[in-house]
C-alpha cells in the first residue's frame, strides 16, 4: 500500500509541470552534434581516452560511425566539429595548434584548448569525405588566444565566432573565462572555404566573457550571452546585437543563461538556463533548456532535468549545453553530467509549446 502511495505522489507531483517535451538519448558519450538535413550526416565529437576529442560522422540515428581526420592534425591535440556548411561538403573545425611555443608566465598544458577553453585553437575546414582540409586562421601561439562558439548562417555564406583575445584572470567574476569578441566574416566558397571581410563586434567595447551561438535568419542579428553589463559570470543574460545598427537588446534578466540558438524558421531561440532549476544535495546548479521569441518574450521552459521527483530528472546534475536543430521543434543537445570538462551525452529533444 505504502509503495503504491509513493508511485502515486510521484505521478502527482510529475502531472504539476508542464511537460511540453521529450528527450530521449541519441549516443552516449557525443558531445556537440550537428545535424546536416542535406546529407542526413550528424558531426560530433568524442574523447579519446586521453582526454583529447576527435570528431566523428554517422547518419542521422548515430550509426555507420567513422572518424574525419586529416594528417595534419596531430592525435595528441584537440580537434571539434563546430558547423556546417549548409550543403554538407565542408565541416568548419577547431583544431588544436601542432607546435608548443616558448611562454613568459604560463606553461601550456593540454587543458587549456579543451573545446570551450579554446586557448591555441584554429578554424580549419574539411570536406565530408576526409579528402581536403585547410587552415583557415593562424591566431597567435600563446595562451592569450583561441576560438571557441560559432554560427553560420542558414545560406552558409557568413561564419561568426568567439575569440579570446586574453586569457582567463584568476579570481575575477568577469573574466575568469578569459576576454572574448566577436567575429563575423563572409564566407565564399570556390575550390574550398575562403573567410573576407571579417568584421570584430565588443559590446560597449568593454572587457567581458562571452559567447555568441546564433545568426539569425536575415544575417543582421548575432545573439550571444556576455557579463559585458553583470560582470558575472553567473548571471549571464542572453542579448541580440544588430551588426548594422550596433544596437544592443537583452532578452532574459533570470539566473544565468547560453547558448541562445535560432530555430529554422527563424522566429524562436533555444537556450539554456538555470532558472527554476533545483540544486540537488551536494551539487551545484544545473541548467536546463528553454525556449522564447527573438524579441524575448513568451519564454517557456522544455526540459526539467534539474526538477527534483520530474520523470525527466535522474536526481542529478545536468547541464543542458549547445543545440543543434532538425526542425523547428525538434533538436539536439549535449548534456554535460560534470561541471568542469565536456564528460556528458548527446540527447534528441521534441517540443510541442502548445502544450505548456
Amino acid at each position: 500500500m505504502r509503495k503504491h502511495l509513493s508511485i502515486l505522489f510521484l505521478l502527482l507531483v510529475t502531472c504539476c509541470f508542464a511537460q511540453v517535451s521529450t528527450i530521449t538519448l541519441w549516443k552516449d558519450s557525443a558531445m556537440g552534434a550537428l545535424w546536416n538535413k542535406a546529407t542526413s550526416t550528424v558531426a560530433y565529437n568524442k574523447p579519446d581516452k586521453k582526454g583529447n576529442y576527435k570528431i566523428y560522422l554517422s547518419d542521422t540515428l548515430g550509426n555507420n560511425e567513422k572518424r574525419l581526420s586529416w594528417p595534419a592534425w596531430k592525435e595528441d591535440r584537440q580537434q571539434w566539429a563546430e558547423e556546417w556548411s549548409p550543403d554538407g561538403k565542408y565541416l568548419f573545425c577547431y583544431v588544436e595548434k601542432a607546435e608548443y611555443a616558448k611562454e613568459k608566465g604560463h606553461k601550456r598544458k593540454p587543458v587549456d584548448a579543451v573545446p570551450g577553453y579554446g586557448a591555441y585553437t584554429d578554424l580549419w575546414a574539411i570536406t565530408r569525405d576526409g579528402k581536403r582540409a585547410w587552415q583557415l586562421t593562424n591566431l597567435p601561439n600563446d595562451y592569450n588566444s583561441g576560438l571557441i562558439h560559432a554560427a553560420i548562417s542558414e545560406d552558409g555564406s557568413m561564419f561568426a565566432c568567439t575569440e579570446r583575445i586574453k586569457a582567463p584572470k584568476l579570481l575575477s567574476l568577469n573574466l575568469g573565462a578569459g576576454t572574448y569578441v566577436f567575429k563575423v566574416a563572409d564566407v565564399t566558397y570556390d575550390s574550398m572555404p575562403h573567410l573576407n571581410n571579417i568584421r570584430t563586434f565588443q559590446p560597449q567595447g568593454v572587457a567581458a566573457s562571452g559567447e555568441l551561438d546564433g545568426i539569425s535568419k536575415d544575417k543582421t542579428t548575432l545573439a550571444f550571452y556576455s557579463t559585458f553589463e553583470s560582470k558575472n559570470l553567473f548571471a549571464t543574460p542572453i542579448y541580440i546585437l544588430n551588426m548594422i545598427t550596433g544596437d544592443i537588446k537583452k532578452l532574459t534578466e533570470e539566473s544565468f543563461a547560453q547558448a541562445p540558438t535560432y530555430s529554422p524558421n527563424g522566429t524562436k531561440l533555444v537556450y539554456m538556463t538555470g532558472a527554476g532549476c533545483d540544486i540537488f544535495l551536494g551539487e551545484i546548479q544545473g541548467a536546463d533548456w528553454y525556449i522564447m521569441n527573438t524579441d524575448g518574450s513568451n519564454k517557456v521552459r522544455l526540459t526539467y532535468m534539474n526538477k527534483k521527483k520530474h520523470s525527466q530528472s535522474v536526481g542529478h546534475y545536468r547541464l543542458a549545453g549547445c543545440v543543434s536543430f532538425i526542425s523547428n521543434n525538434s533538436f539536439l543537445g549535449g548534456v554535460m553530467v560534470k561541471p568542469l570538462g565536456l564528460v556528458g551525452h548527446t540527447v534528441k529533444v521534441t517540443f510541442d509549446t502548445n502544450k505548456k
